[in-house]
């Protein structure tokens, strides 16, 4: 016996039109997109460090994790240089914060920049290369907290 029945598809609103789940994980962020918001809040990250007030890097820091485990999700294939990442350099930050040790958080965040950098080139992407800006973004007072 054959089924003739409709292939089932499942549809979402997004509250302006319907949509099908292949048409929702075509809208998915790829790994540029997620990229793109990991820069930011490593500055933001340096920043709050280098005032001092380590909840604020914390937060970023654990923002920035956060960040990397999607892009390690999203794309399979730089999964393991992603999780690497997380543990060989993330890790290393993660003490300098709780430790709120200055001249460590310094010297991993020039490893965390290095490595993402020689992760570009390995990737075939060296036209992709980290820099922290030299003054920190004027949106955010990074010695709120600091009392």
């Amino acid at each position: 016996m054959t089924d003739t029945s409709p292939p089932h598809t499942h549809v979402v609103n997004n509250g302006k039109r319907e949509l099908t789940l292949d048409e929702l994980a075509v809208m998915q962020p790829g790994l540029d997109r997620l990229m793109a918001e990991i820069g930011p809040r490593m500055h933001r990250l340096y920043f709050a460090g280098s005032a001092g007030n380590w909840r604020l890097a914390e937060y970023y820091f654990r923002s920035v994790v956060k960040q990397l485990n999607l892009c390690a999700f999203s794309r399979p294939k730089y999964a393991v240089a992603i999780n690497a990442y997380l543990v060989g350099e993330c890790e290393p930050m993660r003490t300098a914060i709780k430790a709120a040790d200055a001249d460590s958080f310094e010297s991993a965040y020039a490893t965390m920049v290095a490595r993402a950098n020689a992760y570009h080139d390995e990737f075939a992407k060296p036209y992709l290369h980290w820099v922290c800006p030299k003054n920190p973004p004027d949106d955010i007072d990074f010695t709120a907290g600091l009392t």
